[in-house]
């Protein structure tokens, strides 16, 4: 399944099925088994999957059927996955503050730099 031609904005479960060469019921059941595949629903109630339901389909896919994962080990991988991505947040948050702070040390030292040049010429 490539993800990289996804062009619609909302996918039926049909048309999810079909680009993972699996049965509606499978997907269904995978929905079940992982509550973080939460596709939209339109006023009929039918599935509407998101180009970033379908990436994550795609995870768990690759998980279960390529890598040999069980169900609750697939669920294990995301989980650690999701908890490294937030624990990364924290750190570029962090680096963002460090970056600031720099710029705004080296703003003052510009502007200090700036006024003894122009008391030297005075």
């Amino acid at each position: 399944m490539e993800s990289g031609a996804l062009t619609k904005r909302y996918y039926s479960i049909s048309e999810v099925a079909q680009m993972f060469e699996m049965n509606i019921s499978k997907l269904r059941f995978w929905e079940e088994q992982f509550p973080s595949l939460n596709p939209k629903r339109d006023r009929s109630g039918d599935r509407k999957y998101t180009q970033e339901d379908i990436k994550h389909l795609e995870e768990i896919v690759d998980l279960v059927e390529g890598q040999g994962y069980t169900i609750e080990g697939a669920k294990r991988a995301l989980d650690a996955k999701k908890r490294k991505k937030q624990e990364n947040q924290v750190i570029i948050d962090k680096l963002s503050e460090i970056k600031k702070f720099m710029q705004e040390i080296r703003e003052a030292l510009d502007e200090k730099i700036n006024d003894d040049d122009e008391a030297q010429s005075a």
